[in-house]
């Protein structure tokens, strides 16, 4: 057993999510490797659509489960949606690992939740993992501690807040003219990110300017609008980080108008930060994540349905240097060097 190892198991891989803990680990002299747990329906399409990265990249994952069974105290960070049925599974395969666990997910009450179920036995599960089996949690926010710690039996002690940490490419200085009037939204183009509602404000308000970048069910509905009204422009996803900083760099205000839904919630918001170390102004919908982000000091938080009035207010008060100043101090607070010690718990 390789004990230079610290392992990812997620649903889906986000490596994103675990740069502070990448840095950490190369300081340590450490490795980090991200293995998925959600393999049939990728080992299918990577066969019978011929794409063979996809398909050996599962091989790779059930050699891991198959490793798994047959070593122990392989330190392994689980990264799993509260009150998924699978857990169950994974908690045979772990049994003999050394398991942490890492959640966003700000409601552990089960009123709110994004695995529905009534089974008993599946909260059962969950209850002897958070209370017996998990060695740490780390927690993205104060808002998932809090609810974790109020309807689980855990010591304050065994969970910690560590937030996503900025990619380096956010805090360097572009050094480019921020344009008047002008908006920028990166992410999912998809109906829980209020993007219907942002394209139709700036289709009635011509003197300002909106940039969406992204990808997503609506995406053929946003360029379609971008191409026929001059104030508005698409661009596909970027993946580049200098080159989605730069963009950050050239617009006064970015937009995050999330909508709450009967399962998801914006819990932390990367974007956010990326924006405000670029001195991109943050106008954001009052969910968890960018509550804890945001404050009146470095950018706006406003109630679901009131994004007009925000925007309005926000161009008639003007670019704030100030506030941008503030954004861009504030998201210091999620560097590499900060967000890394926070996960020094793993390494007891």
């Amino acid at each position: 057993m390789n004990t230079n190892v610290i392992y990812i198991l997620h649903k889906n891989g986000a490596e994103s999510h675990y740069l502070g803990l990448a840095h950490l680990l190369h300081q340590e002299n450490l490795q980090l490797k991200h293995r998925e747990f959600s393999i049939a329906g990728k080992l299918f399409k990577g066969l019978i659509k011929g794409k063979p990265l996809l398909f050996k990249k599962q091989l790779i994952n059930i050699g891991f489960f198959i490793q798994l069974l047959f070593t122990k105290n392989k330190k392994i960070v689980l990264g799993i949606a509260p009150f998924d049925h699978k857990l169950g599974r994974l908690l045979f395969i772990l049994k003999k690992h050394q398991i942490y666990y890492h959640s966003s997910w700000t409601c552990w009450d089960k009123s709110f939740q994004p695995k529905p179920t009534n089974k008993q036995k599946v909260y059962k599960n969950w209850r002897y993992f958070l209370e017996e089996k998990v060695l740490h949690v780390f927690a993205v926010s104060q808002q998932t501690k809090t609810s974790i710690l109020e309807n689980y039996q855990l010591s304050p002690s065994k969970i910690s807040v560590v937030n996503h940490s900025l990619h380096e490419a956010f805090l360097k200085n572009y050094k480019q003219d921020k344009e008047l009037n002008t908006f920028l939204y990166v992410g999912r183009l998809t109906p829980e990110k209020g993007i219907e509602e942002i394209l139709d404000f700036f289709i009635k308000n011509s003197n300002l300017n909106l940039t969406l970048i992204g990808s997503g069910k609506l995406e053929s509905k946003v360029k379609e609008v971008a191409n026929k009204t001059k104030n508005i422009s698409f661009y596909p996803k970027i993946t580049d980080k200098g080159r989605l900083a730069t963009q950050f760099n050239q617009h006064q205000f970015f937009l995050l108008n999330s909508k709450k839904t009967k399962k998801w919630e914006e819990l932390f918001g990367m974007v956010l930060i990326e924006a405000m170390a670029q001195k991109s102004i943050p106008i954001a919908s009052n969910h968890a994540g960018p509550k804890e982000i945001i404050n009146n000091k470095t950018g706006y938080i406003f109630t679901e349905g009131d994004l007009e009035e925000t925007i309005t207010a926000a161009v008639k008060i003007g670019f704030s240097e100030v506030m941008a100043t503030a954004a861009k101090e504030s998201a210091k607070n999620y560097t590499l060097e900060i967000i890394s010690k926070k996960w020094k718990p793993i390494l007891i």
